[in-house]
Parts: structure tokens; C-alpha cells; sequence
């Protein structure tokens, strides 16, 4: 027997584990896209392993369609109402996405958190991120937050209480930064969990390969969610250099002006010329200790 199927009960678990944390039971392909692991692992090798385990082992429950932890199948309900309330605010999301397409150097937008995994509660607010063409995302960013009204785009507003549907757009990357840190569980999840809803230029191909770290913790995800195509490149004339300088000169006036306006305000988030992470609160230590207490539960060994 190969390492890697024998680790695979031990993988299995530490996946149900870090998918409990977000109170969030898996289905037979989420489990098999998100199993943790150094190595892709086939459906069927997954499905029986998962099958003996079920059967010589009461730390797995299953209802035919989701898999948990035995001691929490009663979160089961709840992922059939988050999944109904998630299908509602990804219609607003595809909406805003396709508004948004107004602005030239947004070369794509996509879901992420847990309206990504279909796990929102009724209450939550579309977390989306925004990837800009180079040297935009600032100018990008305040034309965004000025047009949103215009649009018809419910934006969430700074340390707002009452966000229920409200758009947040908690992350801006550049296409020529497009690399996330740090490197651990936690962001090689978030990363596989984006979900596209606009996507021009292979942006979203190129996020994906950029981060292709993310095979150290979620090589089926990374397997399953990249295709690698080939973009043509584009010597740009005259013209185009002399339009990209004055957009790089406006997008540097326009970050100057907004980190002066944010800098007071600064606590968690991460700001910088080409990236700009706003979620208020930063939860990755928090649920990566999580996680590391699940599985010293369960007697397994940390990653």
C-alpha cells in the first residue's frame, strides 16, 4: 500500500476537521477537492477509504449526502438553509460583477469567503475581490467606491452593524501582484475557494498559477480548479506607454490620497501600492489554532 492511501484516513479527518470549524458538513466532492494532503488523491481511492472508515469507525457521520464529524451531525440542517440563503446573495454578487465591468482596468471579480462555499449566513454581508490591470488599483478602487451609488451597488460601509446583502470589497489585488502570503492552511484555502464571476484575460488562470504553493496543503483543489492556457504577450505601441504613464501617475495620486485618508484608521487590514486586503478582522491565527486543537482531538499529528 502506497503512503500516500494509507495517510488517507488520517487526511480525511484533518479535512472534516478544518471544514468544522466554519460549522460546515462536506459533500463526497468537496471533500475529495478540498482533502488535505501533499499529494492528489483519485475519487474512488477517497470514496473507499472514507467507506471503511464508516463502517469500523464512529468519528465519521454520514447522510448519504454530507460527511462530519460524528458528534456534529446536527449542523446538517443548517448547510441545506445556508446553501438556499447562499444562492440568493450570489445573484446580487453576478450582478454587481457584471456592473462593475464598466470600469476598464477590472480584469476580474470574483466571490470569496463563505458566500464562495455556500455557506453564508442570512445576515452576511458578498465579500468580493477585485483584480486591476497593473498600476490601477487604486484609481480602480476610487472610482468603486464614488460610481457604487450610481450603479445601484450596495456597498457595506467602514465598522457598519447591519450588513445583510450589502457588497464588501475586502480585497484588491494587481494583475502583476498577484501572489498571496503567507503560505499556510488557511490562505491556500481562501485562494481555492475564489470563485470567478468575471473573468477577462485569463486573470483568473494567472491568480491560480501565481499561487500554485497552494499544492503543499490542497493538491486536488489546485488539480481540479486550474487549467493552464497560454497567453499571448503584447509589445504595447507609443500610444499605450504614453496612456499607461498618466494611469500610473493618477493611480499614484489616487493611493496617496486614500492611504492618507486610511492610515489613522489602520488596524488588521493589509495596504500596500498593488495589493489591499479590508477585511476588519483577521482570522487566520484564529482558525489555524482552531484547527491545531481539532486535530489533537482527534489523535492526530499536526501540519
Amino acid at each position: 500500500m502506497s503512503s500516500q492511501i494509507s495517510s488517507l484516513p488520517e487526511n480525511i479527518l484533518k479535512t472534516l476537521a478544518y471544514a468544522d470549524i466554519f460549522d460546515y458538513p462536506l459533500t463526497l466532492d468537496e471533500l475529495v477537492k478540498f482533502l488535505i494532503g501533499k499529494s492528489e488523491v483519485k475519487k474512488e481511492d477517497l470514496l473507499n477509504s472514507l467507506t471503511k472508515m464508516i463502517t469500523n469507525s464512529k468519528k465519521i457521520y454520514t447522510d448519504g449526502e454530507f460527511y462530519c464529524l460524528s458528534k456534529r451531525k446536527n449542523l446538517i440542517p443548517s448547510r441545506v438553509k445556508k446553501r438556499k440563503w447562499s444562492k440568493e446573495k450570489l445573484k446580487i454578487a453576478q450582478k454587481t460583477a457584471a456592473k462593475l465591468q464598466l470600469l476598464p482596468w477590472i480584469k476580474m471579480v470574483g466571490i470569496t469567503g463563505a458566500l464562495a462555499m455556500e455557506n453564508c449566513q442570512k445576515e452576511d454581508d458578498i465579500d468580493l475581490l477585485v483584480i486591476t490591470s497593473a498600476d490601477s488599483l487604486w484609481i480602480t478602487r476610487l472610482l468603486t467606491i464614488l460610481l457604487s451609488p450610481f450603479l445601484g451597488i450596495n456597498r457595506r460601509k467602514p465598522k457598519e452593524k447591519y450588513p445583510k446583502d450589502k457588497i464588501c470589497f475586502n480585497l484588491f489585488l494587481e494583475e502583476n501582484h498577484l501572489k498571496i502570503q503567507p503560505q499556510d492552511l488557511f490562505t491556500a484555502h481562501e485562494i481555492c475557494q475564489v470563485k470567478p464571476l468575471f473573468n477577462k484575460d485569463q486573470t483568473y488562470e494567472k491568480f491560480l498559477l501565481e499561487n500554485k504553493w497552494v499544492k503543499k496543503f490542497l493538491p486536488n483543489a489546485f488539480g481540479c480548479l486550474l487549467l493552464e492556457k497560454n497567453s499571448p504577450i503584447f509589445s504595447p505601441d507609443f500610444r499605450a506607454r504614453i496612456k499607461n504613464l498618466f494611469l500610473k501617475i493618477f493611480n499614484k495620486i489616487s493611493f496617496a490620497l486614500q492611504y492618507w485618508y486610511m492610515k489613522p484608521k489602520i488596524t488588521q487590514e493589509k495596504v500596500s501600492y498593488s495589493q489591499a486586503f479590508f477585511h476588519p478582522e483577521n482570522q487566520r491565527k484564529k482558525i489555524l489554532s482552531l484547527y491545531q486543537e481539532k486535530i489533537r482531538q482527534l489523535g492526530l499529528d499536526k501540519v
